[in-house]
Parts: structure tokens; sequence; C-alpha cells
């Protein structure tokens, strides 16, 4: 049977031993000069002329890299050569830098052309994902640095805007000391013979701490612990003001639909029972600490419950302390003593910030020493760990902020955050300050506070002393003057 020839239809011939094999015709030199005088790289390859035996003195248009030169003889390469072509040796390749060289017939000129390789489809699965989780993290980590940088820019304009200061002072205090707002907004005061200016370097938050009350203020959500946290974002210096729920303030008062009544003298605790439809618990809490200092500019607060105090509390693995009362684990019934080092956990911690003996007038003030002691010991584990990893406090924000109530927003908190770690070393760094005045007794325990002291816990944490007065401001409230003997 003969072969036949599927195309043609003609009987396939076949190849002699001694037959030589047919040589391709070469393509004259001129039209090769002339393809390659209009040569383009974005064309694509319709024809080749390929050599693959050369004779030594042959000139080429081409010396390409061996890969490629490989990749060319299969045609499994796309490209514009149309010339001569051959393998670069090492010291052409060297040469060329990368690439390859073209060069004329003539070998007068060499010109470096960089040639397109397609690595990425002949890359190994395994380096394409590595090149991918790793553009990946640097994506995420360039969108997360640049996140981070308007959060605080935002946070930071927000907490430092001060230009509706407006603080309202009495002529002189219960001593006679003359009180003098140089300017009308308040920003300059002379007191006592100092002048002093408001320090917008420092940004507050008050935190509120909610308890329900009991006998006949049972189902009334009540402000029981209040603690401003001053930090001076410039010298980095923490001030933590403790002011007793039991501090006569004016408070604003709203009926049970949430209409304004009047504002009365009253324990300051009840001030964050009465709300209204665009005023929280925390809002009025803070509004009424700020009227209490002559309108100081208290912007915001952060008010948890119980819940949220044993949820921060357990998250950093308990708080250690050296307890200043005996008391009764409510947890497992075991006797902590008063001097014993106690590590507090869940409803200990609760007893321990909570618990004061109500027949005791100044009962609150027992208490607040004792929150400060479990506040030091807080902080003093709360900084280190978010030093080592800056995502501490907002993981535990984001457990606690189903039980809490506050004004502040992502970029206040990250500004805020981030200064305090940045600026705070240590936490015994920070001061502790309480508002103090006497208590007396009335429908409840009352502790009322002089302007003197407020006047000097004002100044101490929120201004700071002037060398000299300004010339270009005037007195607007000049101290009462003293009478003549």
């Amino acid at each position: 049977m003969s072969a036949t020839d599927d195309k043609h239809d003609q009987p396939r011939r076949f190849k002699t031993e001694d037959e030589p094999t047919p040589q391709k015709e070469p393509v004259p030199v001129a039209e090769a000069e002339e393809a390659n005088s209009s040569f383009d790289i974005e064309e694509s390859d319709e024809e080749y002329v390929d050599k693959t035996k050369v004779m030594p003195d042959e000139s080429f248009d081409y010396v390409v890299p061996e890969e490629t030169f490989q990749q060319h003889l299969h045609r499994k390469h796309r490209s514009p050569h149309k010339g001569n072509t051959k393998a670069a040796t090492k010291e052409e390749l060297e040469e060329a830098e990368e690439g390859y060289i073209f060069t004329s017939h003539k070998g007068k000129r060499k010109h470096k052309h960089k040639h397109k390789h397609r690595k990425w489809r002949h890359m190994r699965p395994w380096k394409k994902i590595l090149i991918i989780v790793v553009c990946v993290i640097l994506l995420l980590s360039i969108v997360s640095a640049a996140t981070f940088l308007i959060f605080n820019t935002i946070g930071r304009n927000a907490m430092h805007n001060y230009d509706d200061l407006g603080i309202e002072t009495p002529d002189t205090d219960e001593n006679g000391n003359g009180i003098t707002r140089i300017d009308s907004s308040g920003r300059v005061i002379t007191y006592d013979g100092v002048s002093y200016e408001f320090n917008e370097d420092v940004v507050s938050v008050t935190f509120i701490g909610i308890d329900d009350g009991t006998g006949d203020d049972e189902g009334l959500r009540m402000a029981d612990a209040i603690y401003t946290f001053a930090i001076d974002t410039k010298t980095g210096k923490v001030t933590i003001l403790g002011i007793s729920r039991d501090t006569m303030a004016d408070v604003d008062v709203y009926s049970s639909e949430g209409k304004y009544i009047d504002t009365q003298n009253m324990q300051t605790a009840y001030s964050y029972a009465f709300t209204s439809p665009d005023v929280t618990g925390g809002d009025n809490t803070r509004k009424t600490i700020s009227r209490l200092f002559y309108g100081l500019p208290l912007k915001y607060h952060f008010a948890i419950d119980m819940n949220a105090l044993i949820t921060l509390n357990d998250s950093i693995g308990g708080v250690t302390l050296t307890s200043s009362i005996t008391f009764t684990s409510p947890i497992d019934g075991r006797t902590i003593t008063e001097g014993e080092t106690v590590t507090l956990h869940g409803k200990e911690a609760e007893y321990y910030v909570r618990h004061r003996d109500t027949e005791k007038l100044d009962s609150n003030n027992d208490r607040m020493k004792r929150q400060q002691e479990y506040i030091k010991a807080f902080m003093s584990s709360i900084i280190p760990a978010a030093r080592k990893d800056t995502s501490v406090v907002m993981d535990l924000y984001n457990k606690i902020k189903v039980n809490s109530e506050t004004n502040l927003k992502l970029p206040e908190i990250t500004y805020l955050s981030s200064t305090a770690l940045t600026k705070l070393r240590q936490a015994r760094d920070i001061e502790y300050v309480s508002l103090t005045g006497k208590i007396t007794e009335g429908e409840h325990a009352e502790l009322n506070v002089s302007n003197e002291t407020l006047m000097r816990t004002m100044l101490d944490i929120f201004y700071k002393p002037l060398a000299d007065v300004p010339d270009t401001t005037s007195p607007t409230n000049q101290p009462t003057p003293k009478p003549k003997d």
C-alpha cells in the first residue's frame, strides 16, 4: 500500500539517508536591510528568517539570550525578529545589560534594545502566590497607615478646637481674692495676683461610671463615679480629676417625656438621670461639670456601666492591687483582708470600686480612694500592653461599646489613645486630684466646693501661668475693691 498526501492527494515521498536536507533560500541582504530600517517593536511577527546553522564569519541582525533564542527556534516566542538571530555569549549579554543587541549587517553600529519577556505567564504558581500575598500585605499596610494618619489628624483638629471658649467667673472668691477675666472669653485670667492663659494643648474626656439608684431613687440611672482625664499633648502631663457624686451643682432637669423643666442645684449624681431626645445622660453630666467650673469647655464624655467595668477588668486578666479594705469575695466566698495583694476578677472588681457604707456621711470619699487605687492598677496593666500592641485600646473599646455611651468618635479615640501612649511614659507619672469641699447632711450627703478650690483646680489643670499679661487685652470683669480702713 502506498502512502498518500492528505492535502494534495499525491503519493507521499520518503527521503533516503543519502539525500541531502533541503536548505531554505537565504534572504538577500538588501531585503534584510530594508526590513531592519522599518523595524517596529509593536509590529506582529508575520514571517521569520531563521538560520540555525551559521558560518563563523556570518553577521547577525539579533543577538538574544539563550532562552529567547530557543523559544525563537521553536516558534514559541512572538517577536519582530526578521533577520539572522543567534544566542548571545556571556560577554555580549554583559555588554547589552538587559534585552538584546541589534547589529546591522555592515557591523558599523549597535543599538541596545529592551526586550519584552512574558515572565509572569511562565512563572511557577508558588512564586505568583508569594508575590500576590506580599503585594496585598503592603497594600493593607499602606491603607492602614494612611487611615491612621487621617483619623489622627481629624481627631486632633476636633479636640483642640476651642473657638467657642466662654468662661464666666465670679469677681472674687470667699477670701476676697480678686478674679479678673482679662478678655471677654476668659482665655486669660488674673487670680490672686497671677495671670493665667487657657492651655489649648490640653484635651480632656470625662469618664462616668453609671449605677442604678436604690431606695427612693430605684430605677434611676445615676452618675456614681466621675473622673475627668486631662492630657497635655505638648508636655505629656496627665491629670485625673475625681469629682464626688455628692458634689452640689446646677443640673438641667427634664420631664419623663424629655421636656426641659428648669435648672436645679442638686447632687451631681442625678445629672445622668435627666435626659431628653437631644441630651443623653452623659451630655447632661458633662454639662453639669462644665457649669461647675464656670463654663470650662469639657467637650467629651465616656459613660460605662458595671458590666463594661467587669469586661474591661477581665479582658486584661484581672487587676492586681493591695486591698485597702477587708471584704468577702462575691465569687468564691474567701476573705480578702486589708493590706493583702490580690488580683481582682469579675464581681470582685465591681465590689471593690462600688461598695460603700451608706451609714457614714463621707462614705463616698472612702470609695473614691479605692477607685483611684483601682484606676492606678488598671493603668499600670493597660499602658505596657498597649505600647506593645496599639490595637489593644480599640479591642477593649469594641468589647464595651455595647455597655457604654459616648460622644467620642473614631478619630478622637485614635488621636487620644495614640497621644496618651506616645506622651505618657508610665502609669505612676499620672497625677490624681480630688475636688474637695465641705460635706453637710441634707436630704442626702452634700459636698459644697468653694470658688477658691474651683478656681485653683481649674487653673492648675487647664491653664498655664503667664510672665506678662498681654497688652492688647482690656479688663472686662474687675475685682471688687476692698474697703479702706
